[in-house]
This record gives C-alpha cells, structure tokens and sequence, in this order.
C-alpha cells in the first residue's frame, strides 16, 4: 500500500522595480519544483504575484487567495513552498501573523533556498530573524532607488511613468505630441484670458469638441474640471521638471495605509523637454491660481453659524470635482414712507 504525499502549496512573486536577485517567476517555479520532487511532495496549487511589491501583503491577490484557500481546508494542505523569505514577503510584522494563522490551521512554511522549516524547531527563529533582515533590505532598495531618481530629476529628466497629455515618450524622453499639445494652449489661453475657470473651460472644451485623445493610461474622452486643474498647476508644460510636490506617507494609527501628502518644498529644475507653455502665460496663470485660492479659502471664516461641514469633502460623482456650500439671504423689501 502506497503511503499518500504530503500535500503543499507553490507561492512565487517578482516585484514591479526588478526581478530581484535576479530570479524570474520561471526560475522559482523550476527551483521550488525540483526541491518537491524530491521530497515527494504533491503540490495541490500554485499561486503567483507578478508586478507586486513585498512591502506588504495587501494588494496580493494570489497571496490572499492561498489564505484563503488555507483556511477552507480545501486541498489540506502542510506546507507552502517559497523559494526564499523575501518572496513570501518583506515585511516582519506581516510575515510573522501570517505564518501564525497558517500554523493555526496546521500549515507551515518551507523557503526552499534559505533552507528554512518552521515546523522544526529553529525554523520559526530563523524566519523571525530572515524577516527582520529582508524588511531592512526593501527600504536599503527603496533608498537607493529614490536616490536614483532624485538625481535624475536634477538633471531635467523625466523621472518615468506614462508621458503628461501633450507629450509623448521617445527613448525615455519627453517630445511634444501636437496633437494633444494644442488642447493645453485653448487651456491655459482660456484660464487667463478670460474669466473662466476649470469648469468653465471644461464646458468650452466639450461644446467645441475638443476631447482627449484616447491613450493607454486613460480612456476618459473629456477634459474634467479636476483634470483641468492638475494641468494648470503642472511645471512640466512650461519646461520645468517637478520632483516630490506630492510624498506618500503612512497614515497614522495604520499599518499599512498611505496616502499622498501635497509639499511645500520640492525639486524644481529646467528639464530636457520643450516647453508647450511660454513663461510669461505659465507665471499669469499661476499667479491667477493662487489668488483663486486665497478668494474661496475660508469662505465664511469668522461666522461658525453658516460653515458647511461638508464643503470639500463630498466630490461630483461625474466629474469628481468638490462640492461647496452656498446660502442666499433673502434681502426684505423696505418701503419709502410719505
């Protein structure tokens, strides 16, 4: 009578920034494979992230579905394979409460390369150990990535990512697009030249028919008034590269919640590109921007009784623009007596 194998589960993930050290999917698969085989392990599913960071295990789709399916005891699993720690993920907290409900429900965790089981008894210490150094590892690649771009930013280049509407990439570098380029001059000329503001100009550019056009990374075909104002505000289409005007920061009291925070100072520099926006007309309109600001800030500061609480906070479902309050003070009519 045959002895029935031991049943596992095959985890593999690659992060978007580089295939780190240098092993695809493909090569963690073989490895992992190789490894079953020879234990005689019969692997019951495999489950892979490509493109996903380890910084975390939100966002893992294939990650959070082997949990699940842990959890259900469908496939009654021992063992997850990984072919090292930092794969199975970078962050100590989340690798530690992970591997705590995996062994919950009697599952335990083998990095093949590492040449680590926490069902023995040193496994779970070293996991605690391996975790610790792989999370100090992703901010020393986190660092030195920025660093990276920092520089690249000074010197006038543009930092990656998809090409601002009104330019187009050519061996990493930013060419005007004339064809899009000529919606954000009617842009600018009607911010400053007449009274309108970005939902004004949206209004003009949709009963003209100028739409956008149509690209990989977005298939809306109008100029909304929030679109509009990111274009209003952004250096790039005077000449200029930004670096760092928006900074994603951990929201506090969380784990792993962040959201991306305006800033005060940031790199400015001449860049490679040609501008689409002289400076005069860029400087007219950021200066018209500013003192829009001040206008609508606060509206009724001082006067508690008619703040609107809501003001800013709920946005247009269509065009995700926000929302403000408003109130009319019905003037009583006063008669002249004779």
């Amino acid at each position: 009578m045959s002895k029935e194998k031991i049943k596992a589960y095959i985890y593999t993930r690659v992060s978007t920034a580089m295939q780190v050290d240098g092993y695809s999917l493909e090569a963690q698969k073989t490895k992992i494979k190789a490894f079953a085989l020879y234990n005689e392990y019969e692997i019951a599913g495999e489950y892979e992230d490509a493109g996903k960071s380890g910084k975390s295990i939100e966002g893992r789709f294939a990650f959070n579905q082997m949990m699940e399916d842990i959890k259900s005891g469908k496939d009654s699993i021992s063992y997850v394979l990984v072919f090292k720690l930092s794969r199975f993920a970078r962050n100590a907290a989340d690798v530690l409460s992970t591997l705590q409900v995996m062994q919950d429900f009697g599952v335990n965790l083998i990095c093949v390369e590492d040449g680590i089981d926490s069902s023995k008894d040193a496994g779970k210490l070293m996991i605690s150990v391996l975790s610790a150094v792989a999370e100090i590892e992703r901010e020393n690649i986190r660092v030195q990535t920025m660093e990276g771009r920092i520089q690249k930013a000074k010197d006038g280049k543009w930092n990656g990512g998809f090409a601002p509407y009104g330019y187009k990439l050519e061996n990493g570098n930013l060419i005007i697009n004339e064809e899009e380029a000529e919606a954000i001059r009617i842009i600018f000329d009607r911010y400053f030249n007449t009274t309108m503001g970005a939902n004004g100009i949206s209004k003009y550019l949709e009963r003209q028919g100028i739409k956008k056009i149509a690209r990989h990374n977005g298939k809306n075909p109008y100029f909304d008034p929030s679109y509009i104002r990111r274009i209003i505000a952004n250096p790039v289409y005077n000449g200029k590269i930004a670096y760092g005007r928006r900074r994603t920061e951990k929201v506090h009291g969380t784990r792993n919640d962040y959201h991306l925070v305006n800033q005060d100072e940031y790199i400015l520099v001449n860049g490679k590109q040609d501008a689409i926006i002289t400076d005069s007309l860029w400087e007219a309109a950021q200066n018209k921007l500013k003192s829009q600001a001040k206008k609508y800030e606060h509206s009724y500061k001082g006067n508690e009784e008619y703040t609107h609480l809501l003001s800013g906070i709920l946005r247009c479902p269509i065009c995700d623009g926000s929302l403000y309050g408003n109130r009319y003070r019905k003037k009583k009519k006063r008669w002249l007596k004779i």
